[in-house]
């Protein structure tokens, strides 16, 4: 009877699971590839800053492109836009 929980990138710890809303969120540490320093980064980052792309989050948590590519495979990064560089659609809208 255990139910779990997308690991959100501002919620979740470096190496412990958490209990939220009755389910269980992974940790960082547990995401197959990534290491204990990267999970360590990418906590201390997101504990003190948000992110307005992956570009943002990468330089701002100090991995690696084969880190964004593991965690934008598993869908957690979809809120975040690839690059901080914005298009006339996005400032404009579509015409």
């Amino acid at each position: 009877g255990f139910g779990f929980m997308p690991i959100d990138i501002y919620r979740a710890k470096a190496r412990h699971f958490q209990i939220i809303d009755n389910k269980l969120m992974p940790s960082f540490g547990c995401l197959a590839g990534l290491g204990e320093k990267a999970a360590e980064q990418i906590y201390d980052a997101a504990s003190k800053y948000k992110f307005v792309s992956r570009d943002d989050f990468k330089s701002k948590a100090k991995i690696g492109d084969s880190i964004i590519e593991l965690m934008s495979g598993l869908g957690l990064l979809d809120m975040l836009p690839k690059s901080d560089q914005m298009s006339f659609e996005d400032i404009f809208g579509k015409f």
